[in-house]
């Protein structure tokens, strides 16, 4: 083995341990300070934590291919022509500003500004889940129905984003129905509520946002019913047992059967 292959190797063995020691040093960093942070701030951290780790191990990877490429004659010579070229290099950046490093600049100030934590509901654009992951480039959400959509960064940065956890986990619950306009509303309403304060899981200590009557057309009238939950996950799960209790329950009142008889009758 040649004297250049030898230090490639060695760089290349250094680079992953130094890898490996900065990240094993910024875990137990990690877990002293998220012992004494408020539970509200552990994610706030989480975030900052996981991108900075990231960009640690991607400059000492950096680092470490650009002493191998100058460890070679060959590469070096090459390597000296391109950067030597003006031209070259202003393409390079260009594109590199265009795409790769806009989103990783927009994941660092996403990691910084906290428009998004881990943890977070969000809703950008047609989509809408809870924040798994934010990388170098991409922002990984995680949908209701467990399909993973990926959100670079730059495009994030620019979007109106809806954070519904960030000042408070606490989230609504909220079920649809229409029925038929012969429904009376004040039953329809008295037993929609009757279902919501049964709910189990609900947070007591703050005002229910209760039944509404969300709409009104000639094909019949549309309400809602919610809850308040302790968190985006409890909550997603409560509005399906909410609107089947509220169904069931408006089955039993006839309410349903009424409309099906009308449906039937047409």
């Amino acid at each position: 083995m040649s004297h250049h292959a030898t230090v490639a190797l060695i760089v290349l063995a250094a680079g992953l341990v130094a890898i490996l020691i900065v990240d094993r040093i910024m875990q137990r960093s990690g877990r002293r300070v998220v012992a004494h942070l408020p539970v509200a701030d552990q994610a706030v951290f989480a975030t900052r934590y996981r991108l900075l780790r990231r960009v640690s191990e991607a400059v000492i990877i950096l680092i470490a291919v650009i002493i191998v490429l100058w460890s070679f004659d060959s590469t070096r010579s090459a390597a000296q022509t391109v950067l030597a070229s003006s031209a070259v290099l202003g393409l390079v950046v260009g594109f590199a500003a265009r795409s790769t490093l806009a989103n990783f600049v927009a994941g660092v100030m996403i990691a910084i500004n906290q428009p998004v934590r881990l943890g977070d509901r969000i809703s950008v654009g047609d989509a809408e889940g809870t924040v798994e992951d934010i990388g170098l480039a991409y922002t990984r959400l995680r949908t209701a129905d467990n399909r993973r959509v990926l959100i670079p960064n730059e495009e994030l940065a620019n979007s109106r984003v809806t954070n519904m956890t960030i000042v408070d986990p606490i989230s609504l619950a909220q079920a649809r129905l229409t029925l038929p306009p012969t429904a009376d509303p004040a039953r329809v309403r008295a037993i929609l509520d009757e279902q919501a304060d049964a709910l189990p899981g609900r947070v007591t200590d703050r005002p229910g946002p209760g039944s509404a009557v969300a709409e009104v057309t000639a094909e019949g009238t549309t309400y809602t019913v919610g809850v308040w939950m302790p968190d985006a996950t409890q909550a997603a799960t409560a509005a399906t047992a909410l609107r089947v209790q509220c169904i069931t329950r408006l089955h039993e009142e006839g309410i349903v059967a009424e409309a099906a008889d009308e449906v039937a009758a047409s």
